[in-house]
């Protein structure tokens, strides 16, 4: 077995280093083609740190050598030396996982799921890890004998720059739909990319921006931001999916378009083009992501906005269903007192009401001290004692951690009525209710005498016990629940099980 796990997680290294490799190697060939011409002669747009990036922070160290073979082979087909192409993709694979390690460091999620990861990405992803890539793959060059050293300042801030604009564009694409994909969902699927007509509204601005008048620095910068409402509408509608779907279109639009030397940033000297246009990429891709994910986080919000609402409905109409059910258990325990003893009559009607002033109390808070629940429940029991006299005997007690435990209000009734119902036969029997902390959590024991005939099966999921069960569901950690059993003795037993110390503030 050992044999076979080590072959397969061999396999999987194979597989997961050729996927990237293949990418990136592609980015590397395709984006050399499009974008490097006669006006520009570096690509203002390096995709392949961002794939370098996201593979670090998706698969880890074991994908470096996908990283580095591609880069290595793709700057030898592009006619660099044999040292600088040994040499340079060790600084991409170096900054690639420092990017890593300063993420990890500042708590980043690659599910992008707050502002915070995006710009935790912008800076500790890509601008500080990529500033030392570009000024190695710089200094690589003059060791190799390409450049003079007065020029491994200028040559590295833009190898930085191009490394950067690469990392925020793609760095997050791959990490947004690496998540939207590992979790998917009929609604995030849904919703994965934006409509046809958002993308054909955005590909046609985008063209119209840096082509559509075939002027070379022919009108102002400007017209480079005409796409960006479309940018933003996409983002809001359909969060971080739909902005990166945005992002990439525009700035590939504008770096291509940049590169043949038409469009807004199409500026003589062309390094003037070339930054401008970096910024023109920082400012759209930052903005698109932040947006997208702001938008998220509003939706996310408003789904556990709506999803508490519904379980507050839901434990209301449970509690709806349990009071009337204790009102008129105590109203019948009354009504058999006035046909034999008025005076015990009276002194249950003054019980009941001091009963029922306990409940509307209690019944406005959410979660309540335990001691308050066993009060109420004495009250019930001794009002249960006037109907049956002498024949019902009852008992409840807790200890002090037990009794500051909180549980959701009238939540033991049903249980106790459960109990004095079919724990007294021929007019005789006990019903004993002890609490206590066990293991962080409260355990509630509710048990009575019981016919040898009597099944817990048949009646546990009765309106009363159901609604407890549903009620411990939905205010309950999980893990919480009740379970009904008969003892040897013959006793049945219901055991309320709250797990983790429930102390939370009643709101």
């Amino acid at each position: 077995m050992q044999k076979r796990t080590g072959v397969g997680l061999g396999v999987r290294i194979l597989v997961e280093n050729a996927a990237v490799g293949i990418l990136i190697y592609l980015s590397v060939v395709l984006m050399r083609e499009a974008l490097v011409s006669d006006h520009i002669a570096i690509s203002p747009v390096w995709p392949a740190p961002g794939f370098a990036l996201a593979a670090a922070l998706l698969l880890g160290w074991r994908v470096a050598p996908g990283i580095f073979i591609p880069v290595s082979l793709g700057s030898i087909g592009a006619g660099n030396s044999w040292i600088f192409s040994l040499l340079a993709p060790l600084g991409l694979v170096g900054s690639s996982y420092l990017g890593r390690f300063l993420l990890g460091w500042r708590g980043f999620n690659t599910s992008l799921s707050t502002t915070n990861d995006i710009l935790l990405l912008a800076g500790f992803g890509a601008g500080i890890p990529m500033a030392i890539a570009g000024f190695w793959t710089a200094s690589c060059l003059w060791f190799a004998g390409q450049i003079n050293l007065q020029l491994v300042p200028a040559i590295g801030s833009i190898y930085w720059v191009a490394n950067t604009a690469g990392s925020v564009v793609v760095a997050p694409v791959l990490l947004i739909f690496a998540s939207a994909f590992s979790q998917p969902s009929p609604r995030n699927t849904r919703r994965l990319f934006p409509s046809i007509a958002q993308v054909a509204l955005l590909v046609g601005l985008s063209w119209f921006a840096f082509f559509g008048s075939k002027v070379v620095a022919g009108y102002g910068v400007v017209f480079a931001y005409l796409p960006f409402p479309i940018l933003v509408w996409i983002a809001l509608s359909r969060g971080l999916s739909g902005a990166a779907v945005g992002v990439v279109v525009v700035v590939l639009t504008a770096a291509i378009a940049t590169g043949q030397g038409v469009g807004p940033f199409a500026l003589k000297p062309p390094l003037a083009a070339f930054w401008h246009l970096e910024v023109f990429i920082a400012v759209l891709a930052t903005s698109g992501f932040l947006i997208g994910a702001g938008s998220d986080a509003q939706r996310r919000e408003k789904a556990l906005q709506a999803e508490a609402a519904t379980r507050k409905a839901e434990l209301e109409r449970l509690k709806a269903q349990v009071n009337p059910h204790f009102l008129f258990n105590c109203l019948t325990a009354i009504q058999s007192l006035v046909r034999t003893d008025s005076a015990a009559a009276g002194e249950g009607l003054g019980a009941l009401s001091s009963l029922l002033r306990k409940s509307l109390d209690v019944a406005k808070h959410p979660l309540i001290p335990l001691g308050e629940e066993l009060e109420i429940i004495r009250d019930a029991l001794r009002l249960q004692k006037m109907r049956y006299e002498e024949g019902l005997e009852w008992s409840v007690g807790a200890d002090k951690e037990a009794e500051e435990f909180r549980v959701p209000p009238m939540i033991l009734q049903p249980l106790v009525e459960n109990a004095v119902k079919h724990g007294v036969c021929d007019g005789f029997g006990r019903v004993d209710v002890n609490a206590r902390v066990e293991g962080g959590g409260l355990v509630v024991s509710v048990r009575n005498t019981a016919p040898d005939d009597s099944d817990p099966a048949k009646w546990q999921d009765s309106v009363g016990l159901a609604s407890v069960r549903a009620r411990i569901e939905e205010a309950c950690p999980p893990g919480s629940g009740v379970e009904f059993t008969k003892t040897p003795d013959g006793w049945i037993q219901a055991l309320v099980r709250i797990k983790g110390q429930n102390r939370r503030s009643e709101t």
